[in-house]
């Protein structure tokens, strides 16, 4: 249920330009600021996972994870989007908090 909720706010997002997709296109906006939060396609690599997770680290942007993220934003291919709106990004962030505390809590 919450990771509908979480495709749905990306999905929104998508919809309405405020995300860059791609490998390309992410990194670009995390380096030239403009990515709030980054989203990774749960099945990236190990190696994709740790640049990101480094890179966001680094820049103080929070990573979240999500099965199917490329169906979410209508570009199937896509494994990683960079929500560049705060409105939007501040919705995914709250969304997946929620969704990881209900996970650890068996709720």
């Amino acid at each position: 249920m919450q990771n509908d909720r979480l495709r749905t706010a990306l999905g929104f997002a998508a919809k309405a330009g405020k995300c860059i997709s791609g490998d390309f296109g992410a990194e670009r906006a995390v380096k030239d600021k403009k990515a709030l939060i980054i989203a990774l396609d749960s099945g990236v690599s190990a190696a994709t996972r740790e640049r990101y997770e480094g890179m966001c680290q680094r820049a103080g942007i929070p990573c979240v994870y999500l099965e199917d993220l490329g169906r979410a934003i209508g570009k199937d291919n896509r494994m990683i989007a960079a929500v560049t709106e705060a409105g939007f990004a501040r919705m995914i962030e709250e969304t997946y908090k929620t969704s990881q505390q209900k996970q650890h809590t068996g709720g």
